[in-house]
């Protein structure tokens, strides 16, 4: 059954479309407006958009737009009450496939309909889509269902996949009732082989866990594994800590330098210290350090879609700014900073995000 979501913000003309495309077996969503409309497409990956572009905030074009620059392929078939030439142009120029012109019949909407999802039989783009959106299904899999409570400590984190897969991983993973381990990774390239690397690394990481191996020693151990699975094809920045209410014992495998803001100090640690990143040498060495954690501290780890994040100009939002989001917020919850270094990257790059962004947060009560 083919899927259609209809963003449209009038409800009489929403509600009528949905009934009609149901009648002919269509699976439809619907949105009122075009940010919702976004995240529905990004969670529901369809097979036909049709989109108002007469839209409040977020206008149709700006969706269209929105879409095409996050790799979606999919059909859009634009729904315009104006018949300007020009409006129709920059409708396509903004990524639609289609038109009908307000008011339209039903009966001509649904040929159309037809004929596209038909013309779409086949093509290559959408078959690559298909591919990425089973592999962004298997990264959602991946992510913790439930992050782990301990006494003294609050964790948060935060996906975000700036395209249809992504390379991104996060875990927090209990330990036993005092500790737990937090990590986060990225991996080398997109769709389904990153999916598949990352469902590699995710088994490796939980067997190691299980044995209550120490930083160092797990990634030492995982790192073997993955030289043996990806044979050359790839590698993985990693990083990975135990946690307990005074302390954090952490191992860095070549991943972005963790942001820790220690016992009131003014200034940011970073935590470094490990080795390179996984899989590219079997037997190289990993260090091992050991950082004291009191009331108020925080760590933040992230990966390189936060700080490379541009603006229009092509600025990167870079590690001082993401520094100083950090020292702001010094003695916040978890979650508060997790959410306010989200906010700021999309607030510096208007949401047009390269890459995927991942946030952990680990705050001291």
């Amino acid at each position: 059954m083919n899927c259609i979501v209809v963003i449209e913000d009038d409800a009489s003309i929403r509600r009528g479309l949905a009934d009609s495309l149901r009648k002919q077996s269509y699976d439809v969503l619907t949105a009122a407006d075009g940010e919702e409309g976004c995240r529905l497409v990004r969670d529901n990956p369809p097979d036909l958009v049709i989109l108002d572009l007469m839209l409040p905030g977020m206008s149709g074009y700006d969706v269209c737009r929105e879409l095409r620059g996050h790799g979606l392929a999919t059909p859009i078939l634009m729904l315009t009450a104006q018949s300007h030439e020009a409006d129709r142009v920059q409708g396509f120029d903004s990524g639609a496939d289609d038109y009908v012109t307000k008011p339209f019949s039903i009966r001509e909407l649904i040929g159309r309909v037809g004929a596209i999802l038909r013309r779409s039989e086949g093509r290559l783009d959408l078959a690559n889509q298909k591919e990425l959106d089973d592999a962004r299904r298997i990264q959602q899999q991946l992510m913790p269902k439930e992050i782990p409570r301990i006494s003294g400590l609050r964790i948060a984190g935060s996906w975000r996949p700036a395209r249809i897969a992504a390379g991104d991983y996060f875990d927090a993973l209990r330990l036993d009732a005092e500790t737990v381990a937090v990590c986060i990774a990225d991996v080398s390239g997109k769709g389904m082989p990153a999916a598949m690397m990352m469902a590699n690394l995710q088994a490796a990481v939980k067997t190691c866990v299980a044995y209550r191996m120490r930083p160092r020693e797990l990634c030492e151990r995982v790192n073997r594994v993955m030289c043996a699975n990806l044979a050359g094809q790839g590698f993985i920045t990693f990083f990975y800590a135990e946690v307990t209410r005074d302390r954090l014992a952490y191992c860095n495998a070549g991943h972005n330098p963790p942001l820790a803001q220690l016992h009131g100090s003014p200034a940011t640690s970073r935590l470094s210290a490990g080795g390179m990143v996984l899989g590219v040498v079997a037997d190289s060495p990993y260090e091992e350090e050991g950082v004291h954690l009191t009331s108020g501290d925080c760590v933040l780890l992230y990966t390189d879609g936060v700080t490379e994040s541009r603006d229009a100009s092509g600025e990167e939002f870079g590690e001082d700014r993401l520094a100083r989001v950090v020292q702001r917020l010094r003695g916040s919850e978890a979650a508060v900073l997790t959410d306010a270094v989200l906010s700021a990257a999309a607030e510096f790059s208007h949401n047009h995000f390269h890459d995927d962004l991942t946030v952990v947060a680990v705050s001291v009560d």
